[in-house]
């Protein structure tokens, strides 16, 4: 049981630093920390003024391990919701190593991973959603994705979830009235009120999984496939964003016969980048199979950055990948605009039809800043609406609002076909049950173990 051990874990990233933390909590973390930490202006750490820092040193049998600061949080007014000590030393893995091997000595055990974030759902500080979101911090790629990720830590899915749920919760009730006093005549009043509700929640369900691709864009990245013909420049505009010579470049085409993925960041939504093998008709086999994948990448990108040779004129596979972008997110770069120019936005827009187009020369960086402009603006509206919109950003909470969907659905049908309050009852408490997943009102202990395990040790 949690209430019988302590538990205590480095709560700092691995590596060399200025200041390293040993977090303890549990019931015994005042003595676990007098034994490890040692202050002239206490004798205990119960007795410590919370949340006060401590001037003090680690010592053990004499020798002193290293000095620093360490502060007591009492219960339940502390992350976990459990006494709560940290102690506050030099960044040096050996000096943290053998500090909280001592504090294990000393009675702690040592925390599995998200053991501390566990400890405070199960203490009804966070709710599980929220818990959700302190791992969205800690992994947060950009500014739209930290700002969503604070946005469900300060309650705002729960919020929604905790609102849904009352709506279902008001629906059964009325329906149980009808089922329980059938002599009152008041089926039909009833189911106008259960029509409107459910009308409701079905609207406010939906519109809320269409923005989770937006959210699956703020949390992982716009997926942004670099595709063109052999020597157009992909290769060459992907180090040139990157700053770093990351892909091969060389005058020989078909140089790149597999997908290189590299992470940008645009503004505050993050570019995952794919340089793709090179467009055109061939025998070989090898490269064959790499502009299968540049297929594959184009059907699953969200963003096409499409690399022409305005030195050139437009060739047939030019054209044909300039047909493929309509109706889809995408920018043209026109390359090598160092060179004479053999075609310009005319041409592209006769194809490609109304689509941005930007010059650049990738092999001397020049037109990268307005090639990053232009890209800001394809994700400022993701960027803006972060801190705005509530965002599905994690799978779990996507699928279990489709379920709850679905069951509001059936209700309604079922209320449509005239069937019995009690069918119509059993729809609507899956899908009460179903949105309570979400938050941990519902779900079962196998489930919380599986999304605590993806934390780290120290949180």
């Amino acid at each position: 049981m949690y209430e019988e051990t302590t538990i205590a874990a480095i709560a700092t990233s691995p590596g060399e630093g200025g200041i390293g933390i040993i977090r303890i909590s549990g019931e015994e973390a005042a003595a676990v920390a007098d034994r490890i930490f040692h202050t002239k202006k206490l004798k205990s750490f119960t007795e410590a003024e919370p949340y006060r820092m401590y001037f003090g040193h680690v010592e053990k049998e004499g020798k002193r391990i290293d000095e620093g600061l360490a502060v007591y949080m009492k219960a339940p007014h502390s992350y976990t919701g459990e006494d709560v000590v940290e102690v506050q030393i030099h960044g040096s893995m050996e000096a943290l190593r053998e500090t909280l091997e001592f504090a294990l000595e000393s009675g702690a055990v040592l925390a599995s991973r998200g053991e501390f974030t566990k400890r405070a759902f199960l203490n009804g500080r966070l709710d599980l959603t929220q818990a959700e979101a302190v791992m969205d911090i800690i992994e947060a790629r950009g500014s739209a994705a930290l700002t969503q990720a604070e946005s469900h830590l300060q309650g705002a899915l729960s919020g929604f979830v905790k609102e849904c749920r009352a709506k279902l919760s008001d629906l059964i009730t009325k329906l149980e009235v009808t089922i329980d006093y059938p002599e009152e005549d008041l089926e039909d009043l009833t189911n106008e009120e259960i029509r409107e509700g459910l009308s409701g929640i079905e609207e406010s369900l939906y519109k809320l999984l269409q923005r989770s691709e937006e959210g699956r864009i703020i949390k992982e990245g716009l997926r942004t496939a670099i595709v063109g013909r052999p020597n157009a420049g992909k290769s060459s505009l992907l180090n040139a964003l990157l700053q770093e010579e990351r892909a091969i470049v060389t005058d020989i085409p078909g140089t790149t016969r597999d997908t290189i993925e590299e992470s940008i960041k645009i503004g505050g939504v993050p570019l995952v980048l794919m340089d793709t093998a090179g467009l055109r008709e061939t025998d070989n086999k090898v490269e064959k199979i790499g502009i299968e994948r540049t297929r594959k990448s184009m059907e699953q990108a969200d963003l096409i950055l499409a690399v022409i040779d305005c030195s050139a004129p437009l060739s047939r596979d030019d054209k044909e990948l300039l047909e493929e972008l309509k109706g889809r997110k995408a920018l043209v770069i026109l390359n090598k605009y160092d060179l004479p120019p053999e075609i310009g936005t005319e041409d592209i827009e006769k194809y490609a039809g109304n689509i941005p187009v930007v010059s650049v020369s990738a092999r001397y960086g020049s037109g990268v800043e307005e090639l990053e402009e232009a890209l800001r603006k394809l994700t400022e509206h993701q960027d803006r609406d972060a801190g705005r919109e509530l965002f599905l950003t994690n799978l779990r909470h996507v699928n279990q609002v489709k379920k709850a969907l679905a069951a509001v659905r059936r209700a309604s049908e079922s209320l449509a076909s005239g069937m019995p309050a009690d069918c119509i009852t059993v729809d609507l408490t899956e899908a009460w049950n179903d949105m309570g997943e979400i938050t941990g009102d519902t779900v079962d202990n196998e489930l919380i173990n599986r999304i605590f395990e993806r934390f780290c040790v120290g949180k």
